[in-house]
């Protein structure tokens, strides 16, 4: 792990942060789907790093999208700018990108993370794009002007405070009867990421996951970050995910 100062910590809303840090090696090789590793630096608590989306890649530096939901990420919340973070960097296997055909990214909650980048990316190589991005409620939906200016945007949240009432896979499924991507990319909860693999086989089309799972090495030594692989075995997220073939896991046992 290699030391990065703290450019900016910027809090979203609610429990929501965007940490940005200088970061000039990571940023240089770092592809759209690839995730990080952190902690605060000094100090050894707690004692392994959390993994993070590359959320977008500056000028030298990164950010990641992140709620707090335990100690780590609580450290995390409270650093200020000059504050030194420990980065391992940039990991796992990217999102794949198509030489044709438009891409739908498909997000529920935190799960868009990892779509900015890929978004701009898309956006630099003129590949036509949608984002359909749902969550509990109107403070679930993170950077929607930012979001906005990379790809049309079809909203949905579970209460009907922004968008259309629902979950986003039913926006998902709509969507399908009257148009055919070339491929499909979701971020967000188990059941929703089943959902979206199965929607996309039925139809005949391409789609990754991006999943998240218990990641203490990074390096596919420890075996933690493990997933039911189809056809027997398993799939170590942190190696050959995390954007993963919906085709190469169990889907029912994302759920």
């Amino acid at each position: 792990m290699i030391p990065a100062k703290v450019i900016r910590r910027k809090r979203l809303g609610g429990e929501y942060f965007l940490l940005e840090f200088e970061a000039p090696e990571v940023a240089e090789k770092a592809l759209p789907g690839q995730f990080v590793r952190l902690k605060a630096w000094p100090g050894n608590d707690p004692l392994l790093p959390r993994p993070f989306s590359v959320h977008e890649v500056q000028e030298g530096g990164i950010s990641v999208l992140y709620q707090v939901r335990g100690r780590g990420t609580r450290i995390l919340s409270a650093l200020r700018r000059g504050d030194e973070v420990k980065v391992d960097g940039p990991l796992g296997r990217p999102f794949p990108v198509p030489g044709a055909g438009s891409v739908w990214v498909v997000a529920g909650g935190i799960g868009v993370a990892p779509f900015l980048f890929y978004l701009e990316t898309l956006k630099a190589r003129g590949i036509p794009r949608r984002l359909f991005y749902g969550a509990r409620s109107r403070g679930d939906l993170l950077r929607i002007s930012r979001l906005s200016r990379l790809a049309p945007l079809i909203l949905t949240t579970e209460d009907g405070s922004a968008g259309r009432r629902g979950l986003v896979t039913e926006a998902l499924s709509e969507a399908l009867t009257r148009e055919r991507p070339a491929l499909i990319l979701a971020c967000g909860p188990p059941a929703m990421l089943s959902a979206v693999g199965r929607m996309a086989e039925e139809a005949a089309i391409p789609a990754w996951l991006s999943l998240e799972a218990v990641m203490a090495c990074g390096r596919g030594l420890c075996l933690g970050c493990a997933v039911p692989r189809r056809g027997g075995g398993y799939l170590k997220v942190c190696v050959e995910g995390p954007a993963v073939d919906s085709r190469e896991v169990e889907l029912h046992a994302l759920t």
